[in-house]
């Protein structure tokens, strides 16, 4: 064994030098994304959800912010849609109280005060590490996973980073595949004491934005923003309204009516598309569990809210505040400013408990007059925001006290569904706000809505009504699974995989956080024979081939749903729609299976048309697999071996303002395909003038290389007729031709 002695000056350089590297290694802003179920999200080791908060502008491709459907990103009518992203961002608030004073920390959703992004890192946050795990049962070669754990989730991703208030943050976030259960996130937090003080009256709160949809709201208004979502004009558009369920601790948002397409509406809403609501969303948070054992009693906390005429009904038997504490609703901006001094101990409590059966939801009439009496003391929403600044919310808990190197936990979900509830859910009263201003202030319009069926409201101005008739005349969308349609739907699926428990319908059974175990049970849900690993291949004929291994067929697991059944080959035009079953496939059927593999041919594969494929295992109770092997291939044949005689399809190019979707570079409608081409070519497009349109550089092993109609100069070309040449980069060789557009 080698000995290094330093001298106690080297060591000291050698320890900063160490400081300075760890430090620049643990302070990084990283992430990850939840791709596995249906419900993709950006996960920082910062405390960030989805994009860096900002109350308006886009979303960066790469970065979902709460989108559902995923795969959303488009390119319609010429226009980019970044997708159906339901979030402006979210966060983590904390507060506590040291020694040396009261400390806070805004681990995202905070602002300046015009809505724009603020810098988190190194501020109210220090990145330490983050962590994706794949728990999948199909490897990437096809293999079954001898790894996988089915008492886990199928994709974890664990974020840790400390905060100015001495609290170190470890976040575990968990998603799914299986229908019925992949459109929710789990989140479990840890904090821990990482001080030698005990830390007081800490807040946690749980700091979101719901802003369902961006596609929607892009297509049919044209921006998407804080601005945009806000009550009666001119204040904005009023056509959001944020809920509470009361039953299962659900903050959530809605559209007033889901915001039916305008154009695409026939085609959207047929069998296995995407639905021709643009806006269909329900999209929020709810609290799984919460810590009761460190909650300070009445003798450990000194508050200004004591002495507030809400005192009374607010402490529990054990002389604890009874939670949630803090219920908030807020417009985009906010600045530190603002929402410190909601987390001050020393300030009136922003928001009062429930004082009286008249508060709110008008508990007297709910369905279960009981509610009232689980309710009383705790925390009422701001319900006179909910229609005109329904966006940006807090979710808090407090007081907490945490001595040295002591823990707490918390769990919420980040939930999303077709709608805030289904054709029944009308008889139920979440918690829905009230008419702020005019002569109908304080009015009620709480009752739950659907797709299903309309609410009238007389005083909401020129649209008297809230949800929709679409679900009386429309099937649902691919990615919604029957019977779990609603968000509260959603939600007591959420609560059976981390609870453990039956499923129940939570419109009359109180979820209480406080009694579910520390940490998620994800061991009593059926698993359904998940989907095999396909790759797709082009061929001489450009027609598309569908590969995939027999291996699915023999999995195995304590909890298998049923046994396997057969295969269903799927085609799209686009991941959203309009799925297609090209064939159902047995096992080791003879039409398709040859050397230990199934080879199925596209058949209406076009050369240059991107196309996207899933294979789904169904079992012998008809029950499906997770989509989880989704591939967009761009259909092709391979290169000529020289360069012959070179066409363009179609030609003439007759653009219309028909029905059309969108590939991964642009409009189908304005696609032009030049084929046979070789490996390595360039081809030049000039006007009937002889200028030069564009120069495109074809240096890959495929026949054809789409064009969508962009110039040089980045504009759309005009109707007429355009000329060509090809040349052969190994050889020189030209081929030249004409086409005509027609717009």
């Amino acid at each position: 064994m080698r000995t290094i002695y330093v001298n106690m000056k080297q060591f000291g350089f050698v320890s900063l030098l160490l400081a300075a590297l760890l430090s620049t290694a643990f302070s990084q802003r990283d992430w990850r994304v939840h791709r596995r179920g249906l419900l993709h999200q950006t996960v920082y080791n910062t405390g960030e959800l989805g994009r860096a908060y900002n109350a308006g502008g886009t979303v960066q491709e790469g970065f979902p912010s709460m989108e559902w459907p995923p795969s959303s990103f488009m390119i319609l009518d010429r226009t980019r849609y970044p997708g159906q992203h339901n979030s402006l961002g979210s966060g983590i608030w904390l507060a506590g109280t040291r020694p040396s004073g009261r400390l806070y920390a805004l681990c995202g959703a905070v602002s300046d005060n015009n809505g724009n992004p603020v810098t988190v890192t190194g501020v109210y946050s220090t990145p330490i590490s983050i962590e994706r795990i794949e728990n999948y049962a199909v490897l990437a070669n096809g293999n079954l996973n001898p790894a996988y754990n089915p008492d886990e989730a199928e994709e974890i991703i664990t974020a840790r980073w400390s905060t100015p208030v001495g609290l170190t943050v470890t976040r575990t976030s968990r998603a799914w595949s299986f229908p019925g259960y992949d459109s929710f996130i789990i989140y479990e937090y840890e904090f821990h004491n990482a001080t030698t003080d005990s830390i007081s009256d800490i807040f946690v709160v749980f700091a979101n934005s719901f802003a369902p949809s961006m596609f929607g709201y892009q297509r049919n208004h044209g921006q998407w923003t804080e601005a945009a979502f806000r009550g009666q004009p001119p204040s904005g558009l009023g056509d959001q309204f944020a809920r509470f369920d009361l039953k299962r601790y659900m903050s959530y948002n809605h559209d007033r009516e889901g915001v039916p397409e305008q154009i695409y509406f026939n085609q959207w809403r047929t069998p296995g598309n995407r639905g021709a609501l643009n806006s269909p969303q329900a999209v929020g948070m709810m609290v799984l569990y919460s810590d009761y054992a460190n909650l300070a009693r009445k003798n450990q906390t000194k508050q200004v809210w004591i002495t507030q005429s809400d005192s009374a009904g607010i402490w529990d038997q054990n002389n604890k505040v009874k939670q949630p504490f803090l219920l908030r609703y807020e417009n985009g901006n906010l600045p530190d400013t603002k929402t410190i001094p909601w987390m001050d101990p020393a300030l009136q409590r922003k928001t009062s408990a429930f004082s009286g059966t008249t508060d709110s939801t008008r508990f007297v009439t709910q369905y279960i007059p009981r509610e009232w009496e689980y309710w009383k003391g705790r925390t009422k929403g701001s319900t006179n925001l909910s229609w005109w600044q329904p966006v940006s919310r807090a979710y808090g808990f407090y007081p907490y006290i945490l001595p040295p190197n002591q823990r707490m936990r918390f769990s919420v979900a980040e939930v999303a569904g077709y709608g805030p509830g289904v054709a029944g859910d009308k008889i139920f009263k979440d918690i829905g706000g009230n008419v702020r201003a005019g002569v109908d202030a304080g009015v009620y319009f709480n009752p739950v809505p659907s797709w299903s069926d309309t609410l009238q409201y007389p005083y909401l101005g020129s649209k008297p009504y809230i949800g929709s008739t679409y679900l009386k005349n429309n099937p649902l969308p691919w990615y919604v699974t029957p019977g779990v349609v609603s968000i509260r739907d959603v939600a007591d699926r959420a609560i059976q995989m981390y609870t453990g428990r039956a499923l129940v319908k939570h419109d009359t059974l109180q979820y209480e956080p406080t009694t579910a175990p520390l940490t998620g049970r994800y061991n009593t849900i059926p698993i359904p024979v998940p989907s095999p690993a396909i790759r797709v291949e082009n061929t001489r004929a450009g027609v598309n081939k569908i590969i995939w291994g027999p291996q699915v067929e023999a999995f195995k697991t304590p909890r298998l749903r049923a046994g396997f059944k057969h295969y269903e080959v799927l085609r799209a035009p686009h991941p959203l729609g309009p799925w297609k079953v090209i064939d159902s496939v047995r096992a080791r059927d003879a039409r398709y299976f040859e050397d230990s593999e199934y080879s199925v041919l596209d058949t209406e594969s076009n050369i240059g048309e991107f196309v996207t494929y899933a294979v789904v295992s169904v079992d012998s109770l008809g029950g499906k697999s997770g989509m989880t092997n989704m591939k967009t291939h761009e259909t092709q044949a391979p290169s000529a071996p020289t360069l012959g005689k070179v066409y363009v399809i179609p030609n003439p190019l007759v653009v219309t303002s028909g029905l059309g979707g969108s590939d991964p570079g642009g409009e189908v409608t304005d696609r032009i395909q030049f084929v046979g081409l070789t490996k390595r070519c360039t081809i030049r497009i000039f006007s009937y003038t002889g200028q030069l349109i564009n120069t495109i550089e074809h240096e890959r092993d495929t026949y054809g290389n789409p064009w969508y109609q962009i110039s040089r100069n980045n504009q759309m070309v005009a109707s007429g007729v355009y000329y060509f040449v090809v040349e052969d980069k190994e050889t020189g060789a030209r081929a030249n031709g004409k086409f005509i557009v027609i717009h």
